[in-house]
C-alpha cells in the first residue's frame, strides 16, 4: 500500500463502514487512528506501507501489541489498523477481532492430525466437528501447560483435574458437553495406543436425573404470557417474537433459527424445510400461521440489509450480518421469561427449554410419540422420550412390565 494512496482508501473505508451502518463516532474514531498513521508515515519518510509500519506504530506511539487480541482499548486503538489492510486486499473486513484461535502444540501434533481425520471422517455436522477439534486442542494446551508433553504419560487423574479447570471457568452444561467431547478424545487415544485408560474408564456416563428434565417445563399458559410480553411493534421486538416463536410452536433447535435461509421456507406450501445442523438428517415442518405471520412482519418491517442476503436472521446492530452465534438467543429467551414474570428457578431457561415444553404439550395432547419425533427431527423415538416431562396420565407407557413370579 502506498502512503501517498492512505487518505483515499480511509475514505473508502470509512463510506463501507457507514453503509455497514457504522455510527458516526465509530467512522471518526477510525480516520482519527488512520490520519494518525498516516502522518507517522510522512514523518519518517515511509512510502511504502505493510503490517510491520502498523507493528511499530502502535508500538512506539501507544506502547500496543498489534498482535495482541485482548488489549483493553483494542476496539479504538488497534482495530482500524487491522481493517484498514482487510478492506485495501479484498475490499472487506472481519466483523470482529477479539479472539485469536488456540494452536495446537508442537508436542501434539501428530496425534491431532490423526484425530482431525478421525472426526472428519465422521457423519457429524461441521459445526460439531469443529466442536470436536477444538476441545482435543484445549486439552492438548492445558497439558502442555502443566510440563506434560507426551500423551503416554497422563492418567485419569489429568483428565479429572482439567475437568476440574473447567468448572472454574465455565458453565455446568458447558462442562457437561465439554466432558462428553472429552470422553470420546480419550476413548480414540486408547484405541490408538496413545494412552493406557479409555474416556469411560476416566469419565463415567452417568445418567442425569429425569427429573432435571421435568424442571425444563413451561406450561402453554406460562409461554403464551412470555410471548404477550414481547413488544412486536419495534424492530427489536419483531425480531425477538418471530424467533421465540419458532422455538415455540416448531421446536426448532437454537442453531437451526440461525442458520434459517430463505430458500427454506415454502410460501406456497406452508412449509419450513431444512437440514439440521446437529444431525444433517432433514425436517420438514408446517408453516403456522403463529409463525408465518410474526416472520412476515420481522422480514417486511424490522430486517435489516445485509450482506448475507440469504440469511433469515441478521443482528440488530452494525455490520448488519446472520447470527454466528447462538449466545444472543440464550438471552433473549430468558430476558422475556423475566420480563413476564415467570419464576424459572431451578428450570433450565433458554432456547432447548422450549422444544422440551412443545414435545410435553404435545404428548399432554395424545399426539403419538412418532409424530412427536418427526417434529423434533430425532431418528429414534428414545431420544425423543429423554424430553418428554412424564405426568400422572402417561406413566404407564413408560414404565417396565412386570414379570410373573
Amino acid at each position: 500500500m502506498k502512503t501517498n494512496n492512505l487518505s483515499m482508501i480511509t475514505d473508502s473505508l470509512c463510506a463501507k463502514m457507514e453503509c455497514d451502518g457504522y455510527s458516526q463516532v465509530v467512522r471518526d474514531t477510525t480516520r482519527w487512528i488512520l490520519g494518525h498513521f498516516h502522518r507517522y508515515c510522512m514523518e519518517h519518510k515511509i512510502m511504502e506501507i505493510d503490517i510491520s509500519v502498523a507493528v511499530k506504530f502502535l508500538d512506539e506511539c501507544f506502547g500496543i501489541d498489534y498482535y495482541d487480541a485482548n488489549i483493553p482499548m483494542q476496539t479504538v486503538m488497534r482495530r482500524p489498523l487491522l481493517i484498514l489492510f482487510e478492506f485495501e486486499e479484498c475490499g472487506n473486513y472481519k466483523k470482529s477481532h477479539q479472539k485469536s484461535g488456540l494452536q495446537i502444540p508442537e508436542a501434539y501434533e501428530k496425534p491431532y492430525l490423526e484425530f482431525r481425520d478421525y472426526i472428519n471422517a465422521s457423519p457429524a455436522c461441521l459445526k460439531h466437528k469443529q466442536h470436536k477439534l477444538h476441545a482435543f486442542i484445549q486439552f492438548c494446551v492445558h497439558l502442555d501447560s502443566r510440563g506434560i508433553s507426551i500423551l503416554s504419560a497422563i492418567g485419569p487423574s489429568h483428565v479429572h483435574e482439567y475437568i476440574c479447570f473447567m468448572k472454574e471457568k465455565f458453565s455446568a452444561s458447558s462442562v457437561a458437553t465439554r466432558s462428553s467431547m472429552l470422553r470420546e478424545a480419550c476413548d480414540w487415544l486408547y484405541d490408538s495406543g496413545y494412552t493406557s485408560f479409555s474416556g469411560r474408564m476416566a469419565i463415567p456416563m452417568l445418567r442425569e436425573s429425569p427429573r432435571q428434565k421435568i424442571l425444563s417445563y413451561y406450561s402453554r399458559k406460562e409461554i403464551s404470557k412470555m410471548l404477550s410480553c414481547i413488544d412486536n411493534t419495534t424492530s427489536s421486538g419483531k425480531l425477538t417474537y418471530s424467533i421465540v416463536c419458532l422455538l415455540a410452536y416448531l421446536g426448532m433447535r437454537v442453531g437451526d433459527v440461525i442458520a434459517l435461509q430463505f430458500q427454506n421456507i415454502d410460501w406456497e406450501t406452508g412449509k419450513i424445510n431444512y437440514i439440521q445442523q446437529k444431525t444433517g438428517g432433514p425436517v420438514s415442518l408446517p408453516l403456522l400461521d403463529e409463525v408465518k405471520y410474526p416472520l412476515i412482519d420481522y422480514i417486511k418491517n424490522a430486517r435489516n440489509q445485509s450482506i448475507d442476503k440469504d440469511f433469515v436472521f441478521v443482528t440488530l446492530h452494525a455490520p448488519f450480518t446472520r447470527y454466528h452465534h447462538t449466545a444472543p438467543i440464550f438471552r433473549m429467551v430468558a430476558d422475556c421469561l423475566s420480563a413476564a414474570g415467570i419464576e424459572f428457578k431451578g428450570r433450565h431457561h433458554g432456547p432447548h427449554a422450549l422444544r422440551h415444553s412443545l414435545a410435553t404439550g404435545l404428548m399432554e395432547e395424545n399426539v403419538p410419540i412418532s409424530a412427536i419425533s418427526g417434529i423434533l427431527g430425532h431418528s429414534n423415538t428414545k431420544t425423543t422420550e429423554t424430553y418428554l416431562t412424564v405426568s400422572e396420565t402417561h406413566l404407564k407407557e413408560f414404565s417396565l412390565e412386570v414379570p410373573d413370579v
